[in-house]
């Protein structure tokens, strides 16, 4: 992957906003640099992908989890579950465009088909139907989750939010009709074409349009094809297309990927490196909350913290120790994600690596004053009016999450990626 490459496949995902995060998982506020609806949607991702990919944010990693989720697993988000769900976005709005709903009643018109969608598919599909559990009342439905994939893989081909297709819906029935000319003769009009011609029949859909009783998350063997194409023309480098490659999908983390280019292993190691020192940082805050809540009255003492940083120094000091932080800053699409300055990303992980390399022992890291006060120090810049550690209000709203060997492990969108890949490689009937 070369510096112009990764510039250009990754314009397009590079966020456009700032935000700040809360108490109980919520957001503060979300500072608009650009206001669209691939923002919103993005924001939404990066919040969540907080809550699905570890826990609570609470040291900062957030900006650059998601600059490594975009190389390794573009066009993917962390809402997402089937692939087969921009099939059936696509095909529900190709036929409400044939059946010549108007701009005022589409939204409406999509919406019942997804929720009739979501029946069918809750009771051929044991997990991953998106609104089985909230019904009528789901807030985000598929079309909503999956446009920004669907334009980045070239299903939808307007650069148009949902919103503003559904506002092009008045122009395609003009379009349909067509006009008379000036000797009041009938003419056709040229359609303009929002979805790629190419897109394979929709199997699912009966003669009616209306989605089949036997629909499932099982791509078609023209489906899967289509879908392996759109992700190796369009993002070449990336690890999702390394591993459809590769026929591989039951690796446990992005950096377990079989024999991967040179270019690719390089942030693929950087990635673990990050991943390494985020849970390894967060381990200590959480035991600086813990102690501050048990010196406040607030809580007990709880063991599970130093017992899951000793299972991680013998997993990760190594990897830190051989973390070169100078190339680290320099990758393309990742290093001009980080805080700079002498409070910034570099200046934190350079102080706290400090005290990995000077202490022997996990005890010995877990109890250091320097690394203690590095951890300290990084809550207040990221959240200066709501750190825990200087403020008894947040402090008493927070619980230990819990504990295990992922605790707070940055896994970039590795489920929903790997998940693709199996679903591709199973629909092209590949190994699985």
């Amino acid at each position: 992957m070369s510096a112009d490459r990764a510039s250009l496949s990754l314009g397009p995902f590079l966020p456009r906003f700032a935000l700040t995060m809360r108490d109980n998982h919520r957001t503060e506020a979300i500072v608009w640099l650009g206001f669209r609806h691939d923002d919103l949607v993005r924001a939404r991702d990066l919040l969540k992908a907080a809550q699905d990919e570890g826990v609570l944010d609470e040291l900062g990693f957030l900006a650059l989890q998601g600059r490594f989720a975009d190389i390794f697993y573009p066009a993917t988000s962390t809402l997402m579950r089937a692939a087969r769900y921009l099939y059936f976005v696509a095909a529900m709005y190709r036929q409400l465009e044939r059946e010549g709903f108007t701009s005022s009643q589409v939204a409406q018109a999509a919406r019942r088909r997804q929720d009739e969608l979501r029946d069918v598919l809750a009771r051929n599909e044991k997990i991953g139907v998106i609104g089985r559990d909230a019904g009528l009342q789901i807030k985000q439905l598929p079309s909503s989750i999956y446009w920004s994939s669907l334009r980045q893989l070239g299903l939808f081909l307007a650069n148009l939010s949902e919103a503003g297709y559904h506002g092009k819906f008045d122009e395609l029935r003009a379009q349909a009709r067509g006009y008379t000319d000036d000797d009041k003769t009938r003419q056709s009009a040229d359609c303009v074409q929002f979805w790629d011609l190419d897109i394979p029949k929709p199997r699912f859909l009966n003669e009616e349009g209306a989605f089949r009783s036997s629909a499932s998350f099982r791509l078609s063997r023209p489906e899967a094809t289509d879908l392996h194409e759109r992700f190796t023309t369009r993002f070449p480098d990336s690890l999702l297309v390394h591993l459809l490659r590769a026929e591989s999908s039951d690796i446990p983390t992005p950096w377990a990927a079989p024999r991967p280019s040179a270019e690719l292993a390089r942030y693929l190691r950087h990635a673990e490196a990050l991943s390494a020192f985020a849970r390894g940082t967060t381990l200590q805050y959480y035991l600086l909350v813990t102690k501050a809540r048990n010196d406040g009255g607030m809580g007990a003492a709880d063991e599970s913290v130093p017992l899951c940083f000793g299972h991680w120094w013998h997993e990760a000091r190594r990897i830190l120790l051989d973390w070169n932080l100078d190339e680290f800053a320099r990758l393309p699409g990742v290093g001009d994600a980080l805080r700079v300055g002498t409070r910034g990303d570099i200046s934190f992980f350079e102080s706290w690596l400090k005290r990995v390399r000077e202490t022997s022992t996990s005890e010995a890291l877990l109890a250091d004053r320097e690394a203690q006060d590095t951890v300290r120090r990084r809550e207040i810049e990221i959240k200066p009016t709501k750190a825990r550690l200087k403020n008894r209000k947040y402090l008493e709203n927070w619980s230990l999450p819990e504990l295990g060997s992922g605790a707070y492990q940055l896994l970039y969108r590795h489920q929903i990626g790997i998940r693709f890949v199996r679903e591709i490689l199973l629909g092209r009937g590949g190994e699985v």
